[in-house]
């Protein structure tokens, strides 16, 4: 009987650390998955020695690619000009000068693509002819007014590869549909095969039995966002703090840069009911303060499938949030509900619903990560999708 192959499973991402968060809360859940699997060796790009790759698994546009990965493989000069104009721009606009060269990239270069990233993936593909590239995707950089030219890296790298995987619906929609936004109608994709997979959540860190903290508050209603974007909505959660600033048992306690806000963040000083913490990065930490935590507040737009809600509800949170992106396919599952949504019209309303029917709340948030959302769920499907792209080849 001849010995099952092991596959050789490469993640387009560092990940030097599965203890904290990296950006991108995918690559070290998938990493651990593959790591503890006698079927697969697992690679990051943090690894210098891989050997042939067999999977290899990409995320969005490459928005993780930085100068400290360029190498003269991968050389580009636009790319250059992306990372370093702004710290040298005097210097770029005086040699431009004296060789009278065209400045009008200079005031182009944010619509840019990612075209290092492009060439270091063509090349790991010439190099490794039959690997399979699965391309992760999330959401839409001119959505989220990021890195507006990298959309177009999006279609560059999708036409590559021969999976697509969406977090969720609202994900897919987005890139095959296209979206409004502020820069008119987003970049389409035709992916040559696509599916749609919720993220998973790490319950061995993100349960209900760990360490609590002695925190001030009957009712503790916490809210994390590593961006300061007024769309995360923080203008939501002082709506919520001043109308109940007068009762002592609710405090909310915010972790992230909710305070660099650029329109509400200072008025976070204001509320005596408001507690404002760092960002914190070591997932264990973090779970301290879940599982300390009551209710978990996420009033933000657009996001496709933001893993901090499935982090609350495997700790044991009912979720107040916003009907917006791909949030509902996460907190509703088919007859069970892990939070309600706010209603600009009557903020509180829904928080009073959630502390009313609390036990029931906090059961089916538990349920639906028991039944949709742990990492070996989730990794078990990658599993049948490698098996499936295997059978293919």
């Amino acid at each position: 009987m001849k010995d099952k192959k092991i596959f050789n499973i490469y993640i387009d991402y560092k990940v030097p650390t599965t203890s904290n968060y990296l950006g991108n809360s995918f690559p070290p859940l998938i990493y651990n998955y593959f790591n503890k699997n006698s079927k697969f060796n697992v690679y990051s790009l943090n690894d210098s020695k891989i050997p042939n790759i067999d999977f290899c698994f990409i995320m969005n546009g490459g928005s993780h690619w930085t100068y400290r990965d360029f190498k003269v493989s991968n050389f580009s000069i636009n790319q250059l000009l992306i990372w370093t104009f702004p710290r040298f721009h005097k210097i770029f606009l005086l040699l431009a000068y004296i060789f009278k060269l065209p400045s009008s990239i200079f005031f182009k270069r944010h619509m840019l693509q990612n075209s290092s990233y492009e060439k270091h993936l063509t090349k790991l593909k010439k190099k490794n002819p039959n690997m399979k590239i699965i391309h992760r995707l999330d959401g839409i950089y001119q959505v989220i007014c990021k890195v507006y030219g990298y959309d177009k890296s999006v279609i560059k790298l999708n036409q590559m590869s021969d999976l697509t995987i969406y977090q969720s619906r609202y994900s897919k929609d987005s890139w095959e549909k296209g979206h409004d936004s502020i820069f008119g109608k987003t970049q389409i994709i035709k992916p040559q095969r696509s599916i749609i997979l919720n993220n998973g959540v790490s319950t061995d860190i993100f349960n209900t039995i760990g360490k609590k903290l002695n925190l001030q508050g009957k009712w503790k209603i916490l809210s994390i966002s590593a961006s300061p974007s007024p769309k995360k909505g923080l203008f939501r959660i002082l709506e919520l703090a001043n109308s109940l600033k007068d009762n002592k048992d609710f405090i909310f306690y915010l972790i992230g840069n909710q305070n660099k806000d650029p329109i509400f963040g200072k008025y976070l000083k204001n509320y005596k009911n408001i507690i404002h913490l760092d960002e914190i990065k070591d997932r264990k930490l973090l779970s301290n303060y879940y599982r300390s935590c009551d209710i978990f507040v996420f009033p933000s737009e657009d996001d496709c499938s933001p893993n901090v809600i499935l982090e609350a509800m495997a700790s044991g949170l009912p979720i107040l949030t916003v009907d917006s992106g791909g949030i509902k396919e996460l907190i509703e599952k088919n007859n069970l509900i892990g939070g309600l949504y706010i209603d600009d019209k009557n903020p509180v309303m829904n928080l009073q619903n959630i502390i009313k029917f609390y036990d029931k709340f906090k059961f089916n948030a538990l349920e639906i990560i028991k039944n949709y959302h742990t990492n070996d769920l989730i990794g078990l499907e990658y599993e049948k999708i490698i098996e499936s792209l295997r059978e293919k080849s």
